[in-house]
C-alpha cells in the first residue's frame, strides 16, 4: 500500500483512535497507580530541601490530573525549626509533578503556585539573615561563592520551573520599629534550573501605590552568591519609573554599575511615597535622570548625566553619598542650556507653609542633606532679567546654605553675587550680596519701569543686604544693609536743569514734575546709602556734569514711598572764571515720584542771592 492510499484509508483513522484510547486509558489508570502519600510528602521534602527550614501542612493534600497532574497542600507553615520563628505561611501551595516518577515513588516537582503567601524577612541581633539555612539552595549558593571561577562544577541540575504568586504579603523587619509591609503581591518567577536564566515579573502595593517590578539575570546563582552578574530590572509606579541595565553584586561589598534611568512627575510625590519630607526639594516638579552609575559602599557616582528638571535640561557628573550615620550628600557639576534661576532658588528656600507673609523661612532643609554643586548655564532667567554664561555654585553644609554667582554676563556687563542662609545669626533669614560692573543701569530702570528722576548710564553697583524674612517673600522694604552706585557718562532722566534753576529763582514751592521735561547729562554719578527695613539714609549723592554739581543727602522712607532730602545745585569752578553763581539750596519732600521742591530761601525767610 502506498503512502497516499494509507493516508486516505480507514487505517489512519483507526490508528489515531487507538492512540487516543491508549492515552485516555493511561490518564485514567495513573491516578490509581500514583502513591499519593509519597507525592504529598515529596512536595514537603522539596520545600524543606530548598529552604533548609521545616514545612508543616495543616490540611490533607489534594490532587488533580487534568490537564496536568498537580498536588495542592493547604495551610502551609514554614518555620526555622521545631518551635522556631515563623518564616512564612501560605493558604495553599501547589505544584505539578511527573506521573511516571510518581508511579515509581520518586516524583519530581515544578511550576509551583503560592496562594496568599506571607513571607517574613529579618535579621537577628547578630545580623544573621533569618532565611539562611542549610537547604540545597543555600548549599548551591555557598558552593558558587567559594568556587575560584565563580561556577561550582558539582552542582545538581535541580529543576525549579516557575513560581506563581497570588495575593502575597512580604514583611521586612526594621530595627527602628514595626515591619515594612508590601501587600497584594502577584506575578511569576521563572527559573527553569539553577544554571539557567532567572526572570521575575511581579506587581504589589508599596506604600499605598501599585508598583510593578521586573527583573532578569542570566547568572542568578552567581548574583545570590555575591559574585558579579549581569542584571536588567525595571520598577514602575505612579510616583516614579526606574530602569537599570548593567552589573550587580550583592556581597558585603556589593555594588551596581551600568545604565540607570529614573523619572518622576513630581519629586515631592516621590519623596512622600518613600516617607521623606524635605520641603527644600519637595516643590521640584518633573525630574528625569539618565546616567551611567557606579556605586561603592554608601556612595554612588553618576557620569554622563542627562538631567531634566521641570523645563531645564543639564548634563554633567553627580556624586551621591548616603552615610548611615550622617545626612545624604549631593555633589558634582551640571551644565544647563537654560535654567529658571528664580524657580531653582525658590525650591531651596521654601516657605514654612502657603502663607506668603510667614515671618521666618523653613531652614530645616539645611540639616537634612548636604549639597556641593557647581552649575553653569548659557542662559539663566531671573524674571524680568536674564543672565548669560552663568558660573555658579551651591553649598549646603553644617547648618549653612549659600548660592554663589562667580561670574555672569548681565546687560553687556558683569555680575557676581551671593545668597546665604544660616540659622546662627540670621535665623529664618539670609544675606544678599551683589556686584555689577559695566552694566547698563538705564536698562534696569527701563525694565523695572521705575518712575521719577533717576541716573542712567553704564557703571557699577554694589549691594550688601540682609533680611530676617524668607528670601522669596522679601521686598526691598524688608532689607537692611548698604548700597553704592557709580556711573561714568550718563543721564539724569526727567530732570530739566535749566527749568529747575528758573523755578528755584522764583522763591516759591514747585512740584518736581514741572521740571521733568528734559534730561541732565553728567560725567560722573556717585551714590551711597544705608538701608534699614524700609528706610534709606542717603549718605552721599553727587551727580556732576561739565559745569554743574548736584548733591543730595537725607532720608528716604521708601516703605511709604516718601522722601526727605536736602540738596544743592552749584556751578563747577571753571578755569579762568572770575565769578561763580551762588549755589541753589533746596529741600525735597513729599511722595515719590512727585515730591515738592522747597527752596531754602523760603524756609529761612531770606531772599535768594542772584
Amino acid at each position: 500500500m502506498t503512502l497516499s492510499r494509507f493516508l486516505r484509508s480507514k487505517l489512519l483513522v483507526r490508528a489515531i483512535l487507538g492512540v487516543l484510547i491508549v492515552v485516555a486509558a493511561v490518564r485514567i489508570a495513573f491516578p490509581f497507580l500514583v502513591q499519593t502519600e509519597t507525592v504529598a510528602r515529596g512536595v514537603e521534602q522539596t520545600l524543606e530541601n530548598w529552604t533548609g527550614a521545616e514545612v508543616h501542612v495543616g490540611r490533607q493534600a489534594q490532587f488533580a490530573f487534568w490537564p496536568y497532574p498537580r498536588v495542592t497542600l493547604g495551610n502551609v507553615r514554614i518555620t526555622s525549626g521545631g518551635e522556631g520563628s515563623l518564616l512564612g505561611s501560605a493558604e495553599a501551595i501547589s505544584a505539578t509533578f511527573d506521573l511516571l516518577g510518581a508511579v515509581r515513588g520518586q516524583p519530581a516537582f515544578s511550576d509551583f503556585e503560592l496562594v496568599r503567601p506571607a513571607i517574613h524577612v529579618g535579621w537577628d541581633a547578630k545580623g544573621v539573615f533569618n532565611w539562611r539555612h542549610s537547604g540545597w539552595m543555600m548549599q548551591a549558593i555557598d558552593a558558587t561563592a567559594s568556587a575560584p571561577s565563580g561556577e561550582a562544577a558539582d552542582l545538581p541540575d535541580e529543576r525549579i520551573g516557575s513560581i506563581s504568586i497570588h495575593d502575597g504579603v512580604l514583611d521586612i523587619a526594621r530595627a527602628d520599629g514595626g515591619p515594612y509591609r508590601i501587600t497584594d503581591i502577584n506575578g511569576a518567577i521563572t527559573w527553569p534550573a539553577l544554571r539557567r536564566r532567572l526572570e521575575l515579573s511581579l506587581s504589589a502595593v508599596v506604600n499605598g501605590e501599585m508598583t510593578r517590578w521586573s527583573f532578569a539575570s542570566d547568572q542568578p546563582l552567581a548574583l545570590l552568591a555575591g559574585r558579579d552578574a549581569a542584571v536588567r530590572t525595571n520598577l514602575s509606579a505612579d510616583p516614579t519609573t526606574v530602569n537599570f541595565d548593567g552589573t550587580a553584586n550583592l556581597s558585603g561589598n556589593g555594588f551596581i554599575s551600568g545604565a540607570l534611568q529614573l523619572a518622576t512627575p513630581s519629586l515631592g510625590r516621590l519623596l512622600a511615597w518613600q516617607g521623606k519630607d524635605i520641603p527644600a526639594v519637595g516643590t521640584v516638579g518633573q525630574l528625569s535622570v539618565e546616567a551611567n552609575i557606579a556605586t561603592s559602599g554608601y556612595a554612588a557616582k553618576l557620569e554622563n548625566v542627562k538631567l531634566t528638571l521641570d523645563n531645564a535640561q543639564a548634563t554633567g557628573v553627580l556624586d551621591l553619598a548616603m552615610p548611615p550615620e550622617g545626612v545624604p550628600q549631593v555633589g558634582g557639576t551640571l551644565a544647563f542650556d537654560r535654567i529658571d534661576l528664580r524657580a531653582f532658588l525658590t525650591a531651596f528656600s521654601p516657605l514654612p507653609d502657603a502663607d506668603q507673609n510667614a515671618p521666618t523661612i523653613d531652614t530645616a532643609f539645611i540639616h537634612q542633606f548636604g549639597v556641593d554643586l557647581r552649575l553653569s548655564a548659557k542662559t539663566a532667567d531671573f524674571s524680568p532679567f536674564s543672565l548669560q554664561n552663568l558660573a555658579a555654585g551651591m553649598r549646603i553644609e553644617n547648618g549653612r546654605a549659600s548660592f554663589d554667582i562667580g561670574d555672569s554676563t548681565f546687560l553687556d556687563g558683569r555680575m557676581t553675587g551671593r545668597i546665604a542662609l544660616a540659622e546662627n545669626g540670621f535665623r529664618g533669614g539670609g544675606q544678599f550680596q551683589m556686584s555689577l560692573s559695566n552694566v547698563d543701569m538705564g536698562a534696569i530702570v527701563g525694565t523695572l519701569g521705575l518712575p521719577g528722576p533717576l541716573p542712567t548710564g553704564t557703571g557699577s553697583a554694589d549691594f550688601e543686604l540682609s533680611t530676617d524674612r524668607p528670601l522669596w517673600a522679601t521686598t526691598v522694604s524688608d532689607m537692611s544693609g548698604k548700597f553704592r552706585l557709580r556711573l561714568g557718562n550718563g543721564t539724569l532722566t526727567h530732570f530739566d536743569r535749566a527749568a529747575f534753576e528758573e523755578r528755584a529763582a522764583r522763591n516759591a514751592f514747585f512740584n518736581i514734575k514741572e521740571t521733568a521735561g528734559g534730561t541732565f547729562d553728567f560725567t560722573r554719578a556717585d551714590v551711597e546709602a544705608r538701608l534699614d527695613r524700609g528706610l534709606a539714609e542717603l549718605t552721599k549723592a553727587e551727580i556732576e556734569s561739565a559745569d554743574k554739581l548736584l548733591t543730595l543727602s537725607g532720608m528716604i522712607p521708601y516703605r511709604t514711598g516718601s522722601v526727605a532730602l536736602a540738596g544743592t545745585l552749584a556751578d563747577r569752578p571753571q578755569a579762568g572764571a572770575t565769578a561763580v553763581k551762588p549755589a541753589i539750596s533746596f529741600f525735597v519732600g513729599g511722595s515719590w515720584p512727585d515730591p515738592v521742591i522747597s527752596p531754602i530761601s523760603i524756609l529761612t525767610g531770606q531772599q535768594p542771592r542772584q
